[in-house]
């Protein structure tokens, strides 16, 4: 039983593969459907403006200082942590480094997902 409002395609007005010659062809050509042909960069790509440029370049900037104030404040925090328990010298220094350079790296081994450390 049809669906209300459904008609179902009549099928032998769809166009026969010898009456479609014209379309092969014109594939064959590579021209478009109005008959050119097709430019280069067909649709034509956007150009960067002088202000995307800036946008994208103070962008950078911007989380650039913010992850290396982050980076000062997480080493220097660390860096006192481990002075309380008790470790001096070279250990001392290197600790809060190891311990950044080890979220650094599995950040990025995680493949950018949320919450997977």
């Amino acid at each position: 039983m049809p669906y209300p409002g459904f008609t179902r395609p009549d099928l032998c007005s769809i166009p026969a593969a010898n009456e479609q010659t014209e379309h092969a062809k014109s594939a064959r050509d590579r021209l478009t459907a109005d008959g050119r042909a097709p430019a280069d960069d067909y649709p034509p790509a956007p150009l960067a403006s002088s202000i995307d440029r800036a946008i994208r370049l103070s962008t950078a900037a911007a989380v650039l200082a913010v992850a290396g104030i982050a980076a000062y404040v997480s080493y220097w925090h660390a860096y006192a942590v481990v002075l309380a328990y008790g470790e001096t010298g070279i250990t001392a220094r290197l600790e809060p480094a190891t311990i950044d350079g080890l979220l650094c790296a599995s950040s990025m081994l995680s493949g950018g997902r949320q919450g997977v450390v």
